[in-house]
């Protein structure tokens, strides 16, 4: 029961993040609150987190703690959703498509799945692999 819990709620935090990045990135450039840091900053940060929930995801549902696998799946998907994240601010009054965005993305990306991946080697999880 514990392990179908956990990876319910690890895909529940992948995709409520992926809806968070969406709804932020509708927001029209001039309703942007005029103190934000640096855009390369917050792209950094929010692929952080999302990489991160989606190394936590891919190391525990889908390659059962298998490391590299998971980490491709997680830059991969992250990159990814990034490029079509880029796409859709084209359409969005006041904002651009912006290729730094996505490089920024990408390495947040890689980033925070990398700090998850080293939490987790040194954090013994059974993700059901022993049956």
């Amino acid at each position: 029961m514990y392990n179908f819990l956990h990876r319910h709620i690890r895909a529940i935090a992948l995709v409520t993040w992926m809806i968070i990045i969406f709804i932020g990135s509708s927001i029209p450039g001039e309703d942007m609150p005029p103190n934000m840091p640096p855009d390369y900053t917050l792209h950094f940060i929010e692929y952080a987190i999302f990489g991160g929930l989606a190394y936590w995801w891919a190391f525990g549902d889908v390659f059962k703690g298998i490391k590299i696998p998971s980490m491709l799946v997680a830059s991969i998907l992250c990159s990814t959703y990034a490029i079509t994240d880029e796409v859709h601010q084209f359409f969005v009054p006041g904002r651009v498509m912006d290729p730094m965005d996505w490089f920024a993305d990408t390495l947040g990306a890689l980033f925070g799945a990398f700090c998850v991946m080293l939490f987790l080697s040194f954090k013994r999880i059974d993700y059901g692999t022993s049956r």
